[in-house]
């Protein structure tokens, strides 16, 4: 895989786990693969760990959410309740492979995917992010398995966003091997789905796509527009560290493209943004990026609001 693809991969990854790592009820967020009628247990200290940790993650707390999740499953077990099982389980491996803990989500999405079938649950969010997991770690032959598993298998019912998640899936696969055409194709198969399958974060995915498949076609302003849609449906799905990358994606398109004042704004806002988050190494070289465009551009505002920041950066840093 590229070190572009490599990027986008654990990007879309992220985004993808933010919305299906879900332990919380119906009216928040989806337990993976739980049957309406199965619900998770209402043993109470349970019930606190999942939803305590559900906020660290929804905070980008991840290391502290996978503690809690851990504690939850440890909790689960001891219940020996197939559904919270499941969906502990599920929700550490969302978390492990956000810590890049590859190996321990592949153990913890076998243990889920056999709780959630023992109870005649839907697999196919397991499914889902064991493709995902297996592109991460190498293996396009498996994911695609996994992901024609997530439509297929017995114990799979998928949803129009499932579907949509497997083409964006077979789409970036594409993308990792430069087949640009193929890509889209796939492109347009998940678009199919876009209507039914309205969740802005999903709909992201398409975008994300499209930036990829512009960079291969050598058309980097195409695919500095299509990631500039990307982070602004995140942003609207409060996904807010995918829409850094987003940014981010849509600033060194702009580069590419020789438009040096829009790189410089989205390196601004993306080096604001964590900033804010307290990522004080990362925004200090964004925010260094952002300058050298502005600079490059000539624009003095640019460079100005730059400087701004870098001083707040080194002011908060020495500070610490």
């Amino acid at each position: 895989m590229t070190r572009w693809g490599l990027v986008f991969c654990m990007a879309w990854l992220a985004a993808c786990l933010t919305l299906a790592a879900c332990a919380a009820p119906e009216s928040h967020r989806r337990s993976a693969g739980v049957p309406a009628d199965q619900p998770s247990s209402a043993d109470v200290e349970f019930t606190q760990l999942m939803s305590t940790a559900r906020v660290a993650f929804d905070r980008g707390l991840i290391e502290q959410a996978a503690g809690l999740y851990q504690q939850a499953l440890r909790r689960a077990r001891l219940m020996d309740v197939a559904t919270a099982i499941g969906d502990a389980a599920y929700n550490l491996a969302a978390c492990r492979i956000r810590l890049g803990q590859f190996d321990q989500a592949h153990a913890l999405l076998i243990e889920a995917k056999a709780e959630i079938a023992s109870i005649h649950g839907n697999i196919a969010d397991v499914q889902l992010v064991q493709a995902k997991l297996a592109r991460l770690q190498g293996s396009p032959a498996t994911a695609l398995m996994f992901a024609d598993q997530v439509l297929s298998a017995p114990g799979s019912s998928p949803s129009d966003g499932h579907r949509l998640e497997v083409y964006l899936l077979r789409g970036q696969i594409a993308c990792d091997r430069e087949d640009a055409d193929l890509a889209a194709r796939e492109l347009q198969t998940a678009v199919n789905y876009a209507d039914r399958a309205a969740d802005p974060a999903l709909l992201a995915g398409l975008s994300g796509l499209a930036g990829r498949i512009h960079l291969l076609k050598k058309e980097p302003m195409m695919a500095a527009q299509a990631f500039d849609r990307e982070a602004s449906l995140l942003r609207h799905a409060e996904q807010y560290a995918q829409m850094m990358h987003a940014l981010k994606h849509a600033a060194e398109a702009y580069l590419l493209a020789g438009n040096d004042g829009l790189a410089a704004d989205r390196f601004f806002r993306t080096a604001r943004s964590l900033f804010a988050q307290g990522e004080m190494a990362a925004a200090g070289r964004l925010a260094q990026r952002s300058l050298a465009a502005a600079e490059n551009a000539g624009d003095q505002s640019a460079m100005a609001r730059a400087k701004a920041l870098l001083a707040e950066i080194k002011t908060r840093t020495d500070s610490d």
